[in-house]
């Protein structure tokens, strides 16, 4: 065990879990190098404009970590900042689903599980409105350059992390409006739009989720997701652990995961900061295991039955509540351990995943 108090993490402001306020990181405005994907999205948007269609949003010019209120502007149709959804795809049935590997993304009809929820959270530049859609492992619903296998369209979807301030670009999505209230998501990476899909309407065993080029005047249906709000609850919902023998062969004997966590606590000024970073090795991915383990690490009478732990996606990421076992790949991990009736726990908000 090392402890490291001046690790590099980027410091999410008090209201960056689960809450509709801003938080601290913001986009090049369009005179920068990255501006090019802005305008291919905002191009996007007027051309879906001219048809008639409903304007996919624009609004503040980025998040801040001030205390002024943010301006008033028009949401991100249909989503809210900071509310979890599911994403039912049109074309073929099922909901967007994080891989337990924690990298790529499908689609799956197990409803309630956690993988199936997605945390919603805006950014805005001065001229255009993007989402970020965290999963159940912290990670963020992003686009890739991988070209997808035979006998599915365009490249791979993923989970990402935002590890770099470049990242955004990848896992950032406009919006604009299907058929029957769905949304079409697309990316503008590559400057020209990449919508997310589903696969396999015929062949049912091509589960996975890519993403492709879009015709915007013929767009297909497994490019359309209906929205699905998953009500907020203060209660922590109960864990959803994965079989012991649950596909136990990808992970090799002895393959461990470096685990940093720490204590959050917040300052005079209502930013979120970090004490006593700790790092680690763990070999498993069970959360009970992973929760003892920290508790035991942390000594002073903790116990995990009294903490919840966020995960947090790279040096941008925002913390989500883990509330599934760590996913099947050994990457490296970053954990934030709220203590049940702490200032920091009051403020978490949950996904009421019983919810109908």
């Amino acid at each position: 065990m090392a402890e490291d108090k001046g690790k590099d993490v980027v410091k999410p402001s008090i209201f960056t879990i689960g809450s509709p306020n801003s938080g601290d990181f913001r986009v090049p405005s369009n005179d920068s190098d990255d501006s090019a994907s802005g305008r291919a999205a905002a191009a996007v948007s007027r051309r879906f404009d001219a048809r008639g269609a409903i304007n996919p949003g624009f609004g503040d010019p980025g998040a801040s970590s001030s205390r002024a209120p943010p301006p008033l502007v028009p949401e991100i149709v249909p989503f809210v900042d900071g509310q979890y959804v599911r994403l039912r795809n049109r074309g073929r049935g099922g909901y967007l689903f994080a891989n337990e590997s924690g990298r790529g993304v499908s689609v799956d009809r197990r409803r309630g599980m956690v993988n199936t929820a997605w945390a919603v959270q805006f950014l805005r530049t001065a001229d255009v409105a993007r989402v970020f859609l965290r999963g159940a492992y912290g990670r963020y619903l992003g686009a890739t350059r991988n070209s997808a296998r035979f006998g599915l369209l365009g490249c791979y979807a993923a989970q990402r992390d935002f590890e770099y301030r470049d990242d955004y670009n990848g896992i950032w999505w406009s919006t604009a409006m299907g058929r029957c209230g769905s949304v079409v998501l697309f990316n503008t990476m590559d400057h020209e739009p990449r919508a997310l899909r589903a696969n396999g309407r015929y062949q049912r065993w091509n589960t996975e989720v890519t993403i492709g080029p879009v015709d915007w005047n013929h767009v297909s249906s497994m490019m359309e997701w209906e929205v699905q709000v998953v009500p907020l609850t203060l209660e922590r919902p109960p864990y959803q652990p994965r079989s012991p023998n649950a596909i136990q062969w990808w992970r090799r004997s002895g393959d461990v995961m470096d685990v940093s966590f720490a204590y959050p606590w917040f300052g005079d000024n209502g930013q979120l900061g970090y004490q006593n970073w700790t790092n680690m090795q763990f070999d498993g991915r069970s959360l009970t295991e992973l929760g003892n383990e920290i508790a035991s690490q942390l000594g002073c009478g903790v116990q995990f039955d009294n903490m919840t732990l966020c995960v947090q996606a790279g040096r941008f990421g925002r913390p989500t509540p883990l509330l599934t076992d760590l996913p099947l790949r050994a990457d490296p991990i970053i954990i934030l351990v709220f203590i049940v009736g702490s200032q920091g726990h009051s403020v978490l908000r949950f996904p009421n995943l019983a919810a109908e």
